[in-house]
């Protein structure tokens, strides 16, 4: 929990809030005025971007809907 904040906030100024194409990762301030990486999982498009761009591997994308993945009907 704290790679995000340690390492890819300081070191790459955290790259996970402009990766990913649906906002699901974005760092705030709390209530001690720290960062904090804030997960929007309802956001997510399932696309395993942040799986591949991550820089020190910290996240590890799943696949959703009980692994049928996900249904788009319109497509």
């Amino acid at each position: 929990t704290s790679v995000p904040i340690k390492v890819n906030l300081q070191t790459y100024a955290g790259p996970e809030a402009r990766f990913c194409p649906a906002g699901v990762y974005e760092f705030v301030k709390d209530e001690n005025d720290d960062d904090r990486l804030l997960i929007n999982a309802q956001n997510c498009v399932h696309c395993k971007t942040c799986d591949i761009k991550d820089p020190t591997q910290n996240i590890v994308w799943v696949t959703p809907e009980g692994g049928g993945g996900p249904n788009y009907p319109n497509m």
